[in-house]
């Protein structure tokens, strides 16, 4: 490829993602790869709308040069640079990652950052052919559906923020085409010797794998990257005649969490099932890239075996669990405030004064007052999340969860026992909601399983003296 047609290439790309004067954030290492993507950026472009971002992985003892290195050429060629610095082996530890993974995190996290920054939704990054092919093959080893064999995209939201958008120029771009760039236009890059480190499986795919392949097919990293090209083109065909299907068995979404329809989704066929899956692990987590098809697999046999309560972890801090009516995906913080029914803050018992109120998790609230209208209200009541209740001349009640072995005399029971746990059972009340359900008592038994049961001990009857009304209510509507 002579020198002014990937100049083209690249000008083509930019300028039909990127509008007139927008600027773009550009990942520079000081490889000939980031080196030759700054060069011509800043070529077609014009300084005035590049920024050079460098990140000191803090891995080599010469990271510290090449920092330098990558500041001398922005200063030089005149364009702003942003550097930054991170602990990438503390990171990794940190987080249970491997220090390739924790570097990929830093770099988007950096690359976010600096786009903020800089008040500019564009990024851009120098991964090329040859990359492609490698991150085919790596998904391939790893296991991989038709999302994996689309290897990267040209174009993409940025990992770990979707709301700016990746580029890569690059990606059609042979290695050897960027070198000769280089040397065209007497640009001296530095070299990572850690590329050449066979310890990571990248390297070894780079250094051992495709040089095994291409003595099958000299052609294999072309094949490869033609795979990937044909297989994006087809699953995002696949993506838009499978929204429909999402659309019919997507719930709810809140931050941290999302809700499937479980007996729509076991209407669907297999490969619709699957993909279901994988979308909601990604709509939770778009920089988890790396789904394997196992991980899928698992999903979707214990989602199949329809034991309701039944969990498992997932790859990027997320769980899976199954609910009565819900496949339920989510992160251990918004476990705690899921909007599908009432969860005490804590298992701590707690006063609620009459009149009163009390806030709960994911928006629920609790108000006690004295009621005085028309007991033909109080009789007529169908809603669950109001109780009309006698608790005598007392001043406040308790809220608090349930007790181990609980039993109370259910109202139209007739003064029949029954547990707590076997109510929620029937009432269908999730097994993950349960441990923290709200129960409003006083200092003998029960008063009201909220949202489901008053206790016979506390009915109101014409001689009541004094009406209590109980509301639970969510985001404060009462």
């Amino acid at each position: 490829m002579e020198p002014h047609e990937l100049e083209r290439q690249v000008a083509a790309q930019c300028q039909a993602v990127v509008p007139p004067e927008a600027r773009l954030v550009v990942g520079v290492s000081g490889g000939p790869d980031s080196l030759a993507l700054l060069f011509v950026l800043a070529e077609v472009l014009g300084a005035e709308r590049v920024i050079a971002a460098h990140l000191n992985h803090s891995l080599r003892p010469e990271a510290d040069e090449e920092l330098l290195f990558v500041v001398k050429t922005a200063v030089t060629w005149h364009l702003p640079i942003v550097v930054d610095k991170v602990d990438v082996p503390a990171l990794a530890q940190a987080n249970g990652w491997s220090v390739e993974e924790a570097a990929r995190h830093a770099r988007y996290r950096f690359l976010a950052e600096t786009a903020v920054q800089e008040a500019t939704p564009f990024v851009a990054v120098a991964h090329h052919a040859d990359d492609q092919a490698e991150t085919v093959l790596l998904h391939l080893i790893r296991g991989s559906g038709l999302a994996g064999l689309r290897g990267m995209l040209p174009v993409s939201p940025l990992p770990g923020a979707p709301e700016l958008t990746l580029l890569r120029p690059l990606l059609s771009v042979p290695r050897r085409d960027i070198e000769a760039y280089c040397a065209a236009h007497q640009l001296q890059p530095v070299y990572d010797q850690s590329n050449a480190d066979t310890t990571y499986l990248r390297n070894r795919i780079r250094h051992e794998l495709l040089p095994l392949l291409a003595q099958y097919n000299p052609q294999i990293s072309v094949h490869l990257q033609q795979l990937a090209a044909i297989t994006a083109a087809d699953y995002a065909l696949l993506a838009e005649w499978f929204q429909p299907f999402w659309q019919s068995m997507y719930v709810e979404q809140g931050d941290g969490w999302l809700a499937l329809a479980r007996a729509r989704w076991r209407e669907l066929p297999l490969s619709h099932r699957r993909l279901a899956l994988r979308w909601a692990m990604l709509a939770l987590r778009p920089s988890q890239t790396d789904i394997s098809f196992q991980v899928v697999e698992l999903a979707r046999e214990l989602v199949e075996r329809g034991v309701t309560g039944s969990q498992m972890d997932l790859p990027g801090g997320l769980r899976l669990r199954l609910e009565y009516e819900r496949i339920l995906l989510v992160n251990d913080v918004a476990d705690k405030s899921l909007p599908f029914g009432p969860q005490l803050p804590t298992a701590e018992a707690v006063e609620l004064w009459i009149p009163g109120q009390m806030a709960m998790g994911g928006g629920w609230w609790l108000y006690a007052q004295e009621y005085v209208g028309d007991m033909a209200v109080i009789a007529q009541n169908s809603d669950p999340w109001v109780a009309f209740v006698d608790v005598g001349e007392r001043e406040s009640l308790t809220m608090r969860p349930r007790l181990t072995g609980e039993r109370f005399q259910p109202l139209g029971l007739h003064g029949r026992h029954a547990t707590v746990k076997e109510v929620m059972i029937n009432r269908k009340v999730a097994q993950g909601l349960r441990p923290l359900w709200p129960i409003v008592a006083h200092e003998e038994h029960l008063v009201w399983l909220v949202g489901h049961q008053v206790d016979e001990r506390v009915r109101v009857t014409a001689v009541s003296a004094r009406i209590i009304r109980l509301t639970c209510r969510r985001v404060g509507v009462v």
